[in-house]
This record gives structure tokens, sequence and C-alpha cells, in this order.
């Protein structure tokens, strides 16, 4: 169960975050990733540890969550294939947000942040679209996250 390094760029060209990139400028990106293999149940970070990275998944689904709760695991949202996550830890230097976990068996591309920074400093044109992209796409989370929390705020003036 592997993804040869030879296909990430076959990969990249699947994902949103990358479809507007040049060819040339998504090759050099794609030669940065690294393939990574989870079985089902296996962390693949867990909340409040250093973040480093962001993944890609290439087959199977990821399930983020917390266990702030005290009272067992809380799935946020389980993602699929063609989804990305960790991206926060791209943008900053901040411990994890989440807890991932592979949902099923799972195989994901990472990027290492210097890896990703240097790119984003040798190409700003295509760092440019990236951040783009993943602004819109946490922007997207939050208002998810915040429909969430009046959801909460207002199931709970009932009790």
């Amino acid at each position: 169960m592997e993804a040869p390094t030879t296909e990430n760029l076959e990969i990249l060209k699947g994902i949103p975050l990358f479809t507007e990139l040049n060819e040339a400028d998504r090759t050099l990106l794609a030669d940065r990733f690294s393939p990574r293999v989870f079985r089902e149940g296996e962390k693949v970070f867990a909340e409040d540890t250093p973040g480093h990275s962001m993944m890609i998944i290439v087959s199977g689904e990821v399930r983020i969550s917390s266990d702030d709760s005290g009272q067992g695991e809380e799935t946020f949202t389980i993602l699929k294939r063609g989804d990305f996550f960790g991206e926060m830890a791209l943008l900053d230097e901040l411990p994890r947000s989440a807890t991932a976990i592979a949902h099923s068996d799972l195989i994901l591309l990472e990027i290492e942040r210097s890896s990703f920074i240097r790119f984003i400093n040798d190409h700003p044109a295509a760092g440019v679209f990236i951040l783009w992209t993943m602004a819109r796409n946490l922007s997207a989370r939050l208002r998810e996250t915040n429909l969430k929390v009046k959801t909460f705020v207002n199931l709970s003036q009932w009790l």
C-alpha cells in the first residue's frame, strides 16, 4: 500500500488546491511531498502536539476530532480522497488544534512546513494562489464552526 513519489504529480493535478498552478510549478511542488501510510485507527497526529506539515488524502478517510470534553472523542468531520488537512501548521508554528485519526486504511502525501515555505519564497506567484485557496478553505471551515457554535448556544438556552 504505497503511493510512489513518481505519482505525486498526477495526484496533485486532481487536488483543487493545486489545479491552477502551471505544470512546472506543480512538478516542483510534487517533488516536495512524501507518501505516508496509516492503518485504520492509527493517529496521524494528536491535538496539542507540534505541527510541522500538511497532508493530502490519496486514498482512505481521516477523522478529525478532539477529546477535550473528557467524555471521549468528539468527531468534527470525516475527510476523504482529495481533501487536505493540517494546513494551519504551514501558516503558523502553533500546536495542532485537533487530532487526525485514520478512519480507514490511509495513504497520504505530506509536505513539511520548511519545504512549503521554501517553495512559496522561490515561486511567489504559485504561492499566492495556494495561500489564497488555503485562506478560502479555512474561511469555509470557520464559518461551519461558527454555525455549529450558534446552534449549540441556541440549544443550550432551552436546557
